[in-house]
């Protein structure tokens, strides 16, 4: 890591001192670099420094407007039930897992699999994260502002997220993420899936048919007869909808911010996809994140925005910085792959 930042961030850090925000407009494989993680000279990372990063897509992305109508309220899904198509009347609470010290993945443990093979487990901390959310916006909004949707266990549905996404302020999916492309190794106990990649298997030409989130029934959409509600949200879907005045899309999963690098055209996979949907701000992941402490992050993430009324830059640096500061308290690992895989990218405040 630290040739790393000798190559990318010292030539330019001479022309930045005494700067509090730094705007990322990366290309090519920076697009997956978390500045913030990149060693200092003292044994931490750039984010101990105060810095504060933000990723645009371009620098047009500083002049922002919002020409629509701001959306309203908060959407939010998790603890899906990945096996179950139909409802079978279980209430949010059904499916809290049983206490457990196993490592949870919200990536893939996959070499590239098809969209076929892949199988998706419990996300249970990915339940309590949108209670959390839905608990923390009643305590923080005014007494008009409408009640926070969350949607649990079966009613977690790809087909949910078409009807009621539109119209929102905050959109917030807790669940697995995948990106399909060449060499995409993560890690077991992510929030991903398992699966194993045929032999002679191809991948979809088109970036946004390999890129996608899971809802619930998607390990048992082999049976559900419907392409359009098979439990699988890909981001070819994502941009036909229309997600103006949303301002923000929390993309809580693995690999999110992946996608395929295009000359010119940066990344296409989910982010570009909600992008390309109205949203104004997108936050994802750069690699695979763990169930645990990405509901750590969050939890920070919403209370300096939605507490603290912090903008986009302050609250997703507020979110890195505290995490990884409660982690050294207890004595955890610091590696970046706990804390610091999610960005901002689009409108900064």
């Amino acid at each position: 890591a630290l040739p790393l930042r000798q190559r990318i961030w010292d030539p330019v850090y001479a022309s930045l001192r005494g700067a509090k925000r730094v705007f990322v407009v990366p290309d090519g494989a920076l697009q997956f670099v978390s500045h913030a993680a990149l060693p200092d000279d003292d044994e931490g990372y750039l984010v101990d420094s105060g810095l504060k990063f933000h990723y645009l897509t371009a620098e047009r992305d500083l002049m922002f407007r919002e020409d629509t109508q701001p959306g309203l309220g908060v959407l939010a899904f998790g603890g899906a039930d990945f096996d179950t198509i139909k409802d079978d009347h279980r209430t949010d609470g059904a499916l809290v897992a049983p206490a457990e010290t196993r490592f949870v993945s919200r990536g893939v443990d996959a070499r590239c699999p098809e969209l076929a093979e892949l199988q998706f487990d419990p996300l249970p901390n990915s339940l309590r994260e949108v209670r959390d959310l839905a608990g923390l916006w009643r305590r923080t909004s005014a007494a008009h502002a409408p009640e926070p949707i969350v949607l649990t266990g079966t009613d977690a549905r790809d087909t949910a997220f078409k009807q009621l996404a539109p119209g929102r302020r905050i959109l917030h999916l807790a669940t697995h993420g995948f990106f399909l492309g060449d060499g995409c190794p993560t890690l077991s106990g992510t929030r991903g899936i398992v699966s194993r990649r045929p032999s002679g298997s191809t991948l979809p030409d088109n970036p946004f048919l390999q890129a996608g989130l899971a809802f619930a029934g998607a390990n048992a959409r082999a049976s559900s007869g419907d392409a359009t509600a098979d439990g699988i949200l890909t981001a070819e879907e994502i941009a036909a909808m229309n997600l103006q005045g949303v301002e923000w899309a929390v993309l809580s999963a693995c690999e999110t911010g992946r996608g395929r690098v295009q000359a010119s055209e940066g990344v296409l996979g989910l982010r570009r996809a909600f992008q390309v949907a109205g949203v104004r701000t997108v936050i994802t992941s750069l690699w695979a994140v763990a169930d645990e402490s990405t509901r750590e992050w969050m939890q920070q993430l919403y209370e300096a925005r939605l507490d603290r009324g912090r903008d986009t830059v302050d609250a997703v640096h507020e979110a890195t910085a505290r995490t990884l500061r409660a982690r050294r308290g207890r004595g955890e690992s610091t590696h970046p792959f706990y804390w610091a895989g999610f960005v901002a990218s689009g409108a900064w405040n």
